[in-house]
């Protein structure tokens, strides 16, 4: 690993929102490639992924996203990451589910035995969601009520659902939103061969595939620190240890002004990074609930906002809410109101009329954005 270098914290910032596509000078890209630069698109929430496209791309439609995640499409949603819903480009999803299946089906199965249900028990009635699929796509509810009807003897519907959710967090099967509407949910499970052929989920090599991942992750938001990775991705130190050290040759230690820690990013980054211009001290942009760059830290947070403000910028669970960044920090927050159709904003901190005139401006793009479509 190459010795520390120290890199300007504005130069960082910029770099960051150049490479997840909210620089200046970024241009719209293709979602799948909106969601590889990113390292997964968080998508826990409904609005989430459309809303970061959105600030990514003004023109952006929700039909795009709808149609990068229909049979064939581009993308594939997957809980992996801290045990979260992610979109990623198809080719890229493999590494990410299988770095982090064994944390997804120890739950799934620690919730089946709370129910009485045991592991063979569990995997029965997997491959029982996965025959009823054989037919084509169903609904979440379709499928459930088909499988009490066939078992109605052993049908116990605790018993139903999780046998669907250990299908689908074992990659068996996959689910999509099918709503008309970024506001609504229907869910609707298939084969994971129909609705992406030839797509496998689960590799041979967990360990090969956590290396892939935190490599993803490093070009993503590295600089970051070993804090951060745990947090990101949800996996134990004894896991994130040995993946570190296959790619000890391509990382060096680094610095960011004002951060304490001595942080990890990949050496072919590095120059890139502090050469990036500061971002202008106007520069503005609205990001979604949980949006993935500031999902992206945990250990070095104070990178994109003041301390001061943590309880008004995340949620008693941690999440991040809906922000407002000014040069990249975070300036206030801002929430969509279903019931009005409006979007609420709050500023933590007094900013120049000029700055109050755009971020209004901002507020109400976001607000038509989301207007486009019924509750």
């Amino acid at each position: 690993m190459a010795a520390s270098v120290t890199l300007p914290a504005q130069a960082e910032r910029a770099a960051l929102a150049a490479r997840h596509g909210w620089g200046p000078d970024s241009t719209p890209a293709p979602l799948a490639t909106l969601a590889a630069a990113q390292a997964g698109l968080h998508a826990a929430r409904l609005l989430t992924p459309y809303v970061t496209a959105h600030t990514r791309n003004p023109a952006f439609t929700p039909d795009e996203l709808r149609t990068a995640l229909a049979p064939g499409g581009t993308l594939v949603k997957i809980r992996c990451m801290r045990r979260t819903l992610h979109l990623w480009p198809a080719h890229q999803a493999a590494d990410a589910h299988t770095a982090t299946l064994r944390l997804r089906l120890g739950a799934t199965l620690a919730t089946a035995r709370r129910h009485g249900l045991t592991k063979a028990g569990l995997q029965q009635w997997g491959q029982r969601a996965v025959d009823a699929l054989a037919g084509g796509p169903l609904p979440y509810r379709d499928l459930q009520d088909h499988l009490a009807k066939q078992h109605p003897d052993c049908a116990d519907i605790a018993a139903v659902r999780l046998g669907i959710k250990w299908a689908w967090e074992s990659g068996h099967i996959t689910y999509r939103n099918t709503a008309a509407s970024l506001h609504r949910e229907e869910r609707q499970f298939a084969l994971l061969d129909h609705a992406h052929p030839g797509l496998t989920l689960t590799g041979p090599d967990p360990r090969a595939a956590t290396v892939a991942l935190l490599t993803r992750y490093l070009h993503a938001y590295g600089p970051a620190a070993e804090g951060d990775l745990l947090w990101w991705t949800g996996l134990t130190r004894a896991e994130i240890t040995p993946a570190l050290a296959a790619l000890h040759g391509q990382l060096v230690h680094v610095r960011v002004d004002g951060l304490p820690d001595e942080l990890l990013a990949l050496e072919e980054d590095v120059a890139s990074i502090r050469s990036a211009s500061p971002l202008p001290a106007d520069h503005l942009r609205l990001l979604a609930f949980e949006d993935p760059t500031f999902k992206g830290y945990f250990t070095t947070r104070s990178r994109y906002h003041d301390p001061a403000h943590t309880a008004r910028a995340f949620n008693t669970i941690g999440e991040v809410r809906a922000t407002i960044t000014v040069a990249g920090r975070i300036a206030g927050t801002w929430a969509w109101d279903k019931r009005t159709r409006t979007v609420q904003s709050t500023l933590f901190t007094a900013q120049p009329a000029s700055v109050r005139r755009r971020i209004k401006k901002h507020l109400q793009c976001a607000e038509t954005f989301l207007r486009t479509e019924p509750c």
